[in-house]
């Protein structure tokens, strides 16, 4: 499972952030992955506040990729919402992330992302997930990767998660 950190994450200013998060994708773009419906709003949200000529460069890759890998998306579940209400060791999170994290518990899997607050948290400890060192030379089909190169016109910052 990821976060918008990591799908958003291929266009970060850091370039290790940007290294780490392609490498994520191009290795796994022939196997699943999973994202909340919540986490691909953000990734909206954070797009919508640019520059309408940036969007259109943007979008297109982001179009191609989501239709053609396979990304499962999924809502919270009832033991999600009830955990992220109730559960004290979530508690230290936005209300946001305590639903992201309880999901990352109900469904008792890897959880992929870049966000100091998820990483810092006790209880998602074990499901964290390591980015590969290095890419390591996979790469998108030749038309996704054209595409994402001319989207690279688009950065993100740090800032840009913090006004979602």
């Amino acid at each position: 499972m990821i976060d918008a950190t990591v799908f958003m994450g291929m266009h970060h200013q850091n370039q290790g952030i940007r290294d780490s998060s392609l490498a994520f994708f191009t290795q796994r773009y022939h196997s699943e992955v999973r994202m909340s419906f919540s986490q691909i709003g953000v990734c909206d949200a954070i797009i919508w506040k640019k520059a309408r000529e940036l969007q259109d460069v943007y979008y297109p890759f982001m179009d191609v990729l989501h239709s053609d890998m396979n990304i499962q998306r999924a809502g919270y579940s009832n033991a999600a919402l009830t955990r992220a209400a109730n559960s004290a060791a979530l508690s230290g999170l936005s209300a946001e992330k305590r639903l992201q994290a309880a999901q990352v518990l109900e469904a008792n899997c890897l959880f992929y992302t870049h966000d100091r607050d998820y990483q810092n948290c006790p209880a998602l400890k074990p499901h964290l997930a390591s980015f590969e060192a290095e890419h390591t030379g996979h790469t998108f089909p030749e038309g996704l990767h054209r595409l994402y190169r001319a989207s690279l016109e688009l950065i993100i910052t740090e800032e840009d998660y913090r006004h979602v």
